[in-house]
């Protein structure tokens, strides 16, 4: 039995090996609504904390392995605001499967609203709606005491107007931890795939995402520090926004990849958190305006079978969003 464990372990990271090096050689994707945070605690953390054990259930989208640290039986709920006039929804579940085994599922959805249908010679004809959807069948394993895997298939649509595109994608990652050291280290390499409908026969990678993180939990007190790095497959200036006079070093690249996070752990039922992401204060500060740009901030609290967080930051240049996640244990 442990043999084939430790087979299905060397599969899973030569496909993620594997899979990583074939998606990093095209930097053309669609649907990006696909990296927005489904977590809220992730996204007080700056966002893609891959490496973050909770009992919160939208964890899993992050990294798959995750799902192995979730609550078992619970039903998640989540919405983010967003663009004026936009809903950004998002629904997860997950169960055990035997001892080792668990099995989640989760369905994101973004609707943008009604917008003017006009025609070549500049008439209105009526309106027309915009919706993003992708919906996800997810499963890990424990392969050690410290080691968990997972993935997740998902399946994805776009509906604007009159034309519908669908994408199949994969997930892939990986969770070690050392408990006795508060020290927890995750992988994960999101949307490999492509679509199999495309508008206008325009096909389209998604928008692959290599994430790395670790995560510290201080023995003597009530902190627990994350680093998180993403896009670990783009290297280039082109991939990223910079100004036009702005040197592309490797700090200022290094910032583009960059998340960090920290956590005041008020026992096993409350949190208050606090993050950075680089990229999004380097992209989005305004000259002689940066302000908090690029920082979150987030809370939580569990109570019996009942679970909330809700986090504050900014991923457009108009205004902040606020994400929200609460869970049931049925």
């Amino acid at each position: 039995m442990k043999t084939r464990f430790n087979i299905l372990f060397a599969i899973l990271l030569s496909a993620l090996s594997a899979a990583t090096e074939v998606q990093a050689q095209s930097t053309g994707s669609s649907m990006a609504f696909l990296e927005l945070p489904a977590s809220a605690r992730g996204a007080a953390l700056g966002g893609n904390a891959v490496s973050v054990q909770a009992h919160d259930p939208a964890q899993f989208i992050q990294n798959p392995a995750l799902l192995s640290r979730a609550d078992t039986s619970v039903i998640g709920l989540g919405g983010m605001s967003w663009l004026a006039g936009t809903v950004v929804a998002g629904a997860q579940y997950c169960n055990s499967l035997g001892e080792r085994a668990r099995y989640g599922f989760s369905a994101r959805y973004v609707d943008y609203g009604s917008s003017p249908l006009t025609m070549p010679d500049a008439t209105q004809t009526g309106t027309f709606s915009s919706k993003d959807m992708a919906a996800g069948v997810s499963c890990s394993y424990g392969f050690t005491d410290h080691l968990d895997g997972g993935v997740t298939g998902n399946v994805i649509c776009s509906h604007y107007y009159q034309m519908t595109q669908v994408s199949v994608g994969v997930d892939l990652g990986l969770l070690y931890t050392e408990e006795t050291r508060g020290l927890s280290m995750g992988i994960a390499a999101r949307n490999l795939g492509g679509q199999v409908k495309a508008f206008e026969n325009e096909f389209q990678k998604l928008p692959f995402n290599l994430c790395a993180g670790i995560s510290w939990k201080m023995e003597h007190a009530p902190m627990r520090f994350t680093l998180s790095m993403d896009q670990l497959t783009r290297w280039d200036r082109d991939d990223f926004l910079f100004a036009d006079d702005s040197r592309a070093g490797f700090g200022e690249m290094l910032k583009r990849h960059t998340a960090i996070g920290a956590e005041l752990l008020l026992g096993e039922s409350f949190y208050v958190a606090a993050g950075c992401n680089l990229r999004t204060r380097a992209e989005l500060s305004s000259p002689g305006n940066r302000s908090l740009t690029g920082f979150s901030f987030g809370t939580g609290a569990r109570l019996n079978r009942f679970s909330f967080d809700v986090a504050m930051g900014r991923y457009q240049v108009s205004t902040s969003s606020i994400l929200m996640n609460f869970s049931f244990r049925i």
